[in-house]
């Protein structure tokens, strides 16, 4: 009989606690039948030497060792019987029995059904509590709750009881639901400071940035104004999704090297300039009059050629985003803009004509650094005016 078993130490320290590492045996026709199960997280035979392959497995294992430590557990594919110490359980008809019972009170169940399935193979060895609360009586018991209360409260011995209980238990839950609430009002408002303080830190760096007389480049390296402005691309708004990366995207022609989907399923571009550049210059042959300067000019020029090329690819590219992020985007009549420059010692008039010649662009917006920084700034006021 030695020879058709195999020795399994079965180790998941996490579920079953002290008795981590209990040995059982193995019939070797049923560790061949296990093997050959699959299940999508691995075979039978894999899930049993952790101990997921049976419910009520710990719960057989305390019944059997409260009853005899020294007891040989057997799990067979032929039928349940005793050889002396020797417990042979057959594995389908242990499943089988205990399948249907493990939902709410999980150990009490579990204990449950391997003392009722060890008492109806093994009378004379194991005991079985009849008298036990079923756990269907439980579930009668609490949706007849009142009613069960009622008819414990006619015996005069339970009343007093009854009350005791019920009142410290209400007290308790009062208790324990004021300690919850004011926790998670503490955690939310911890949330919401930290958050605070980390845009503040951002804004705070944007500025300490544009103040250094060193030169950040335009978009090479980790630190360019391109990488750092898409890392904090909150400070355009909130209305945008993880950026989309060129060269994740691979399709032929003019595109900026990333992509703004909209929390609404459009698509926003976004070109990023040095904030030495200028952007409006007086026009000398019009006094009182601006015009963009070159390099703001330039970007135009550059942000109309990508506008083009994403309509005229639009398929291509909406097909390209769902295959590589999984996202259902838009791309019609995507919107885009241009950060240079920044507004130190404007005047009124120049600020006046930045706004007017915004105005005669169409779907492209001209922002500068500064304009940045105010607007993370309204973002922090308006998000610290809801604490």
């Amino acid at each position: 009989m030695k020879n058709n078993l195999v020795k399994i130490k079965v180790i998941n320290p996490r579920a079953l606690g002290k008795l981590n590492g209990v040995e059982v045996y193995l019939t070797k026709g049923l560790e061949k039948e296990l093997a050959k199960q699959k299940s999508r997280i691995g075979n039978l035979l894999d899930l049993f030497k952790n101990g997921r392959a049976l419910r009520g497995f710990k719960h057989l294992i305390e019944v059997v060792q409260a009853k005899d430590k020294k007891a040989k557990i057997i799990f067979s594919d032929t039928e349940t019987k005793r050889i002396k110490n020797e417990f042979h359980i057959n594995f389908e008809d242990y499943r089988k029995f205990t399948q249907g019972k493990f939902y709410a009170f999980y150990r009490e169940t579990g204990l449950d059904s391997a003392s009722s399935f060890l008492n109806s193979r093994f009378p004379k060895e194991f005991d079985y509590d009849k008298g036990r609360v079923t756990e269907g009586q439980l579930k009668k018991i609490d949706k007849n709750f009142s009613q069960v209360l009622q008819g414990l409260s006619y015996k005069a011995k339970n009343k007093k009881i009854l009350i005791r209980q019920t009142t410290e238990t209400i007290q308790g839950l009062k208790e324990q639901k004021k300690i919850l609430k004011s926790e998670i009002e503490q955690l939310e408002e911890l949330q919401k400071s930290s958050n605070i303080a980390l845009f503040q830190n951002r804004i705070k760096e944007l500025e300490d940035r544009l103040q250094l007389t060193k030169q950040y480049a335009e978009t090479k390296g980790k630190n360019s104004w391109q990488s750092w402005i898409y890392r904090n691309n909150w400070l355009l708004g909130i209305q945008y999704q993880q950026p989309i990366e060129k060269q994740n995207i691979n399709l032929s022609g003019s595109m900026p090297d990333y992509l703004f989907p909209t929390i609404d399923g459009f698509l926003d571009i976004l070109e990023i300039k040095l904030p030495s550049n200028d952007v409006v210059i007086g026009d000398s042959s019009r006094p009182g009059s601006y015009r963009w300067c070159g390099e703001t000019n330039k970007a135009i020029g550059q942000v109309v050629n990508y506008l083009n090329d994403i309509e005229r690819l639009q398929l291509e590219l909406s097909r390209a985003i769902k295959r590589e992020y999984g996202w259902d985007v838009f791309v019609i009549k995507p919107r885009a803009f241009i950060i240079v420059g920044i507004k130190d010692g404007w005047n009124e008039a120049r600020k006046e004509a930045l706004r007017k010649l915004n105005y005669s662009l169409h779907g492209i917006e001209i922002l500068t650094y500064t304009d940045l920084i105010q607007r993370g700034q309204e973002i922090i006021q308006r998000y610290t005016q809801k604490l």
